[in-house]
């Protein structure tokens, strides 16, 4: 019953606030580890607004299930529409996790131009910085 009142809230507003809508409705099931869920909302959010920069939501969904080519192609496309912090830190794990260090500091230096005290952005500066000296 709740699921039909929040449906029908939701189809009732323009295609851009529902997508907001869908995103963080999305956000917190992705939060909570609920993926298929996630998916299904941000799924939701593109089809709402397909010219919206929802998909590095679903580019961090396809990341968390092991999908890294998925994830990156999510990310590329929602940068493409509107950079976004979110997008940038999905490249900058999936380059990490294949040692692309040069293009994961750029990555994480695009993402900090955007939002310079990000924690997580800051971070993964950190663990990229560790990772190169290691390598030398």
């Amino acid at each position: 019953m709740l699921d039909q009142i929040n449906s029908a809230r939701l189809s009732a507003l323009p295609p851009q606030q529902r997508a907001q809508e869908l995103s963080i409705q999305a956000k917190e099931y992705l939060d909570h580890g609920l993926l298929l869920e996630a998916e299904r909302l941000y799924q939701s959010a593109v089809a709402a607004a397909p010219s919206s920069p929802r998909h590095a939501g679903l580019a961090e969904v396809r990341e968390r299930s092991g999908d890294a080519q998925a994830a990156r192609k999510e990310a590329v496309k929602s940068l493409e529409l509107l950079p976004s912090v979110d997008a940038y830190l999905v490249l900058v794990r999936l380059d990490l996790a294949v040692n692309h260090l040069d293009e994961a500091k750029q990555n994480v230096d695009a993402a900090l131009q955007i939002d310079p005290a990000n924690k997580a952005a800051l971070e993964l500066r950190r663990q990229i910085a560790v990772k190169g000296g290691l390598k030398k």
